[in-house]
């Protein structure tokens, strides 16, 4: 069979009945094995049961990566050819939630992916990008938008996340670039660069902003607008897990100002996504509940046809959506031969029981957990604020502890600051959106309304 861009659902399960993703097998599948896998399904006939699989769970699922990654057997065709990531806010208590994909899948999912974004008309032909994108300590952010916006019919340049935003504009200028990618803290930290120079505007010509990551807020959005109007902005939606998957134009979606959702086009020909009941995630049942009918906000879950040798099927994103048709105002943009498989999903964000979003990256509150909880931190209490800050519009980051230490313990404090720098990725370039406050009682922390109990997470970002 000739390789192909992506694969049919009865393949992909076929492979994964003999995934150590989703059995008890020790070791992936050889090509051979794939082959026949393949072979094999194709003679039964039977139409894939996608519903009939049980849900894939973010733990489950590093839990046999973490095995497999370390076992340097010859058999284990997991470390054969892949293409390696990290997912970001992985560091500081263990290693890097890694993830590994086919080499050559993921090359061919990067081209198709670059077709999309000229499809949808976010990148044409003549463009220049700058992308301020994380790249190195194994994460690739960089090279894959390099990379597909090559495909799509850009030029590219690679500022990185480490380039200061001085520099990042000044290359602006010299390269007359039209389009500036990057995660969307990034692209607001820009952006207050450009309006704190005099005179500049007219130097740049950023007529498109392409932002990944969390989303942008109202007044962030007010703020680009302000400085680098007439501008449309983008975004593109990816995961370590998925690749690339979905991608917003102002063009083909609405936008409603009054929403904290982000609407994103998917092609159901590279991901298939069900919207499952919240509850679904809070019980460890091999029951899964039916998906919820369009328009119906619950939890994701995402099943990959672009991933043949390592399966990702119905894997719970940690993201909170709904799926939606599309909005007529995209379907005169769109190759009739395309409508059928595009889709809405309208993502309201991440599943905050578990995770939160900052500077780009996602993390567990588990893993902050772990650190805050350790005995020898000697924290009682400890709550997450995500806030906006002036008049940059950067989002900030602040940790309120209740200590049962002494304050005045200096090696105590740094230590524990130490610890949650490394945890939460703080470095120079992002160290001034970020603080650890130490609180005398319940008092300093943000309370609920009605129990007055400490609140987890507080998000003072939109």
């Amino acid at each position: 069979m000739s390789p192909s861009p992506t694969y049919s659902l009865a393949d992909v399960l076929a492979v994964a009945r003999v995934h150590p993703f989703y059995c008890s097998t020790q070791y992936p599948p050889d090509a051979d094995a794939i082959q026949r896998a393949r072979e094999e399904a194709a003679l039964k006939y039977e139409r894939p049961d996608l519903k009939s699989w049980p849900l894939l769970r973010k733990t489950d699922l590093y839990t046999v990566i973490e095995r497999l990654i370390n076992d340097t057997d010859a058999r284990n065709t997991y470390r054969h050819n892949v293409y390696t990531s990290v997912t970001g806010g992985g560091g500081g208590v263990s290693r890097p939630l890694f993830y590994a994909t086919d080499a050559l899948e993921n090359r061919r999912h990067r081209a198709l992916w670059g077709e999309f974004l000229k499809k949808t008309g976010i990148i044409e032909r003549g463009d220049w990008v700058l992308s301020t994108h994380h790249g190195g300590n194994l994460y690739r952010s960089l090279d894959l938008t390099l990379e597909t916006m090559e495909n799509a019919g850009a030029s590219v340049l690679a500022a990185g996340h480490q380039c200061p935003p001085a520099t990042v504009v000044q290359i602006l200028q010299d390269f007359n670039v039209n389009v500036l990618a990057g995660d969307s803290s990034q692209i607001i930290s820009i952006v207050h660069q450009i309006s704190t120079v005099p005179d500049i505007k007219n130097k740049i010509k950023i007529g498109k902003v392409i932002y990944t990551s969390e989303g942008l807020s109202m007044m962030q959005r007010v703020q680009i607008y302000k400085v680098l109007a007439p501008v449309a902005i983008y975004s593109i939606l990816g995961s370590a897990e998925a690749g690339p998957y979905g991608a917003s134009s102002p063009f083909l979606v609405d936008f409603d100002p009054s929403s904290n959702s982000n609407d994103f086009v998917i092609d159901t020909r590279m991901t298939i996504i069900e919207v499952l009941p919240l509850s679904c995630t809070e019980n460890e049942s091999d029951e899964t509940p039916e998906p919820l009918p369009d328009g119906e906000t619950g939890v994701i879950a995402q099943t990959v046809l672009t991933r043949l040798r390592h399966p990702v099927i119905r894997y719970i994103t940690g993201d909170i959506g709904s799926l939606h048709s599309l909005p007529q105002k995209a379907v005169g943009r769109i190759a009739k031969h395309d409508l059928p498989h595009y889709r809405i999903l309208r993502l309201r964000g991440r599943d905050h029981r578990f995770s939160f979003m900052w500077d780009g990256c996602d993390f567990q509150f588990d893993k902050l957990n772990t650190i805050l909880s350790d005995p020898q931190s000697g924290v009682l209490l400890w709550q997450v604020i995500l806030d906006k800050m002036q008049p940059s519009q950067e989002i900030s980051l602040e940790i309120r502890l209740l200590s049962g230490q002494s304050s005045g313990d200096t090696v105590y404090l740094q230590t524990v600051l130490d610890r949650l720098k490394t945890c939460l990725d703080v470095n120079l370039s992002n160290e001034h959106k970020f603080k650890v406050t130490f609180v005398n009682n319940t008092l300093g922390f943000e309370l609920s309304g009605t129990g007055r109990k400490v609140i987890r997470f507080v998000d003072h970002s939109f």
